[in-house]
């Protein structure tokens, strides 16, 4: 008999890098639910084999996110943007 006590959906943090700019840099966050960019909350849309797509709830901006590599692009209106991530082991200190 399997008895299953509860359920955590952890948050994993990511540290990532423009494609064009290395000097330009954020945090991300992603929940089984939503990505955070910059202050910024995306909701799941759908996943594709290891590629999650996120929506921004306030524009038009989509968020392609795969795991497995890192690769993050931000698709809107006026163009796309790449982004190369690399995810935080174990817990981060205040």
């Amino acid at each position: 008999m399997l008895t299953l006590a509860g359920c955590v959906a952890r948050t994993q943090e990511y540290h990532c890098k423009q494609d064009l700019n290395a000097a330009e840099t954020f945090e991300l966050q992603i929940t089984p639910t939503s990505l955070v960019y910059r202050g910024r909350n995306f909701r799941f849309k759908e996943e594709t084999g290891t590629r999650r797509r996120y929506q921004d709830a306030g524009s038009e901006n989509e968020i392609e996110f795969n795991p497995i590599d890192g690769r993050l692009l931000l698709r809107g209106p006026s163009g796309s943007l790449g982004w190369s991530c690399t995810r935080y082991e174990g817990i981060k200190s205040n």
